[in-house]
């Protein structure tokens, strides 16, 4: 399986329910060991809060040897919380792919409605451990277009938005392939 010469980094950002982590564990199962998932809004906090989690190494972002880094970000924040997540550091991050000489493929996962309360109960509703309500309101950022989130500046870096409404992981992951040519 080849992902040709260059270094990539595929960005997956959007609400909770859209399939982020079902479509990143398809790509990491199709890519193998070339590929290393970093979810950065788990480890992405305010001062030095992001270097005490033990998953997870600063470093990972620069000298990461596999041709493919899965980017995850669950969702943003606005500004104000104690952890805004990776939305605070996008500038910075996004420096450290270029530094590293990845080629940036961000895509935003969006879903209807209904298809993400039917997702969520489905993932872990029924029993009522998780907050289903919480993670609405989450993806209700998304669907209010809050400004949470905000790319830095840079030529010819475009999101890509795909619907996975009522679409199988699988033709998301396939699709994804397809724009980066793994």
């Amino acid at each position: 399986m080849g992902t040709s010469s260059a270094l990539k980094a595929i960005i997956l950002r959007g609400p909770p329910g859209v399939g982020k982590s079902t479509v990143r564990d398809l790509l990491r199962s199709y890519l193998g060991r070339s590929a290393r998932h970093i979810d950065l809004d788990a480890y992405w906090g305010k001062g030095e809060w992001r270097y005490s989690q033990p998953d997870f190494r600063y470093a990972d972002l620069q000298l990461a040897t596999e041709p493919v880094l899965l980017v995850e970000l669950a969702w943003g924040e606005p500004a104000g919380l104690a952890f805004p997540g990776a939305t605070k550091g996008a500038n910075e991050w996004v420096d450290i792919l270029q530094k590293a000489k990845r080629v940036i493929y961000p895509f935003l996962l969006t879903a209807d409605w209904n298809d993400i309360l039917k997702r969520l109960l489905d993932r872990h509703g029924h029993d009522m451990q998780t907050n289903v309500l919480d993670q609405l309101g989450r993806a209700s950022f998304y669907e209010h277009q809050h400004p949470m989130f905000n790319y830095p500046a840079i030529p010819g870096f475009t999101e890509r938005t795909i619907d996975t409404t009522g679409r199988s992981g699988e033709s998301v992951a396939n699709e994804i392939k397809k724009v980066t040519g793994i």
